[in-house]
């Protein structure tokens, strides 16, 4: 075999499910490599070689690309092997972002940290060591909520008694002027909802260990969590805020940036479970509100000096002004990646990323707009084992389904823990030629799937949905 026509040697870091869109197309017309802690049978006849690691274990994967001499290192839908692939790739001269973007991309800190150098007004944060310090931070805020209302109220009153005089005439020494003032003040002061903050491990995935805290003693009850989930066991105490949410995917190539397609985000009612029930693009937005939130996400990407690659990023409103919530390197899970940015936009995302990982792709690839509705749908299992699975190669065969998780439910299946973390959802992915097409189609799925789950009480319960 010619030099020109052997085939490249590729590493992927992350074996989850979603990682096996991207194996698969690369061992189309690479020799895949894995490195990951648990390596599925799935994977199997998609690789040449595996190590079993840590995905941050950067020295290992390091020894590992070196003895393989890979061509090229890359990662999808994951957060904690970006690192690794730029440490990877930087060390050994192959194509990547570089171990100081990696870095900025997967720590909250720093990502507010640059928010602030490039301008871009943010959620009120701070970065604590100490769960002393979350609550001397929590207690600033509290203050100046108070204060805030302290003057909003003086000022309210001040009006009704310059109101209250104009129409009585009573001069400001008038005592009766003075009551009216006093009265006004007291009808204005209200008892203040809480102060709420998010807490949250500075680089973690899944939603693992954040946490909402409406008080002190909050902080102090959840606080261990938040931290043990943080290498660093730093956490970001941040103004929680609860608008709108909106998610971006764009593409960078050659530091030149593109959208790929912007949708909503909708979430499960359970109490710090911040993972999605869906996400539908494109979004409802009107135009001048979708303008504002992708002249933010351009402005953010490119201060963040991403040279290329696939960036996932999550922003909330609070009143009128839109504010980041986290960026990532990499394309969204959930097959936000693989199935979501194809559906909306055309490109193949997959088939981008091995370019990019082995220098191979010249040219900004062909984006459409919106061609057509898509989104996913997930549901968790409760505590208990699953007694009836009905209905999967029904909705699997539907043709406005497409990737999904549905082939790890069966009877038989057992859930104990309870997590409610982004990673032990089960989701599927549709798509429709309208926005209301789309829901008909998810909701067609929800009725075909026939689960029901035997708690360890006995009770009888399908699965949650919302």
């Amino acid at each position: 075999m010619s030099e020109l026509n052997k085939r490249k040697k590729l590493l992927v870091i992350g074996a989850g499910d979603f990682q096996l869109p991207l194996v698969q197309k690369a061992s189309e017309t690479c020799d895949v490599f894995l490195a990951a802690p648990v390596i599925s049978e799935a994977f199997y006849p998609y690789i040449k070689g595996r190590l079993l690691k840590d995905v941050r274990d950067e020295e290992a994967i390091l020894t590992f690309a070196k003895d393989q001499g890979i061509d090229g290192v890359i990662t999808d839908q994951t957060d904690i092997a970006v690192r690794s692939v730029a440490y990877v790739s930087e060390k050994m001269g192959l194509p990547g972002i570089g171990c100081e973007t990696g870095i900025l991309f997967t720590d909250k800190s720093l990502m507010r940290a640059r928010l602030a150098e490039l301008g871009i007004p943010q959620l009120k944060n701070r970065t604590v060591s100490s769960v002393d310090q979350a609550v001397g931070f929590y207690r600033e805020l509290c203050r100046e909520r108070q204060e805030k209302q302290a003057l909003s109220d003086a000022a309210k009153a001040q009006e009704t008694s310059n109101n209250t005089r104009n129409n009585t005439g009573y001069n400001i020494g008038d005592n009766r002027g003075d009551n009216s003032a006093d009265a006004a003040k007291s009808e204005t002061s209200s008892a203040l909802p809480p102060v709420k903050v998010i807490i949250k491990p500075l680089d973690t995935q899944g939603s693992r260990g954040v946490q909402v805290c409406a008080d002190e003693q909050e902080i102090r009850k959840k606080y261990e969590e938040a931290s043990r989930w943080s290498s660093s066991r730093e956490v970001i105490v941040e103004q929680f805020a609860t608008g709108r949410e909106f998610v971006v995917e764009s593409l960078v190539l050659g530091y030149e940036y593109r959208t790929l397609c912007i949708g909503d985000t909708l979430y499960f009612d359970i109490p710090d479970a911040f993972a999605a029930k869906s996400r539908i693009f494109p979004t409802t937005a009107d135009d001048a509100l979708r303008r504002k939130v992708l002249e933010l996400d351009e402005k953010i990407i490119r201060g963040f000096g991403l040279r290329q690659g696939i960036t996932h990023s999550e922003y909330i409103m609070e009143g009128d002004e839109v504010y980041l919530i986290e960026t990532a390197a990499r394309g969204g899970g959930v097959f936000i990646s693989s199935d979501l940015i194809h559906l909306s936009s055309g490109l193949e995302t997959e088939q981008f990323l091995v370019n990019i990982a082995l220098g191979q792709q010249k040219e900004m690839p062909v984006i459409h707009p919106q061609l057509q509705y898509c989104g996913y749908m997930a549901f968790y299992l409760p505590v208990g084992r699953v007694i009836r699975a009905d209905g999967i190669e029904k909705v699997c065969a539907l043709p406005f389904v497409h990737r999904n998780q549905l082939s790890k439910l069966h009877a038989g299946l057992e859930n104990r823990e309870g997590a409610t973390d982004k990673t032990s959802r089960l989701a599927v992915i549709v798509s429709g030629k309208t926005r209301e097409e789309l829901e008909a189609n998810m909701q067609e799925v929800r009725n075909t799937l026939q689960i029901e789950i035997q708690s360890p009480d006995g009770t009888v319960t399908g699965p949650i949905w919302e």
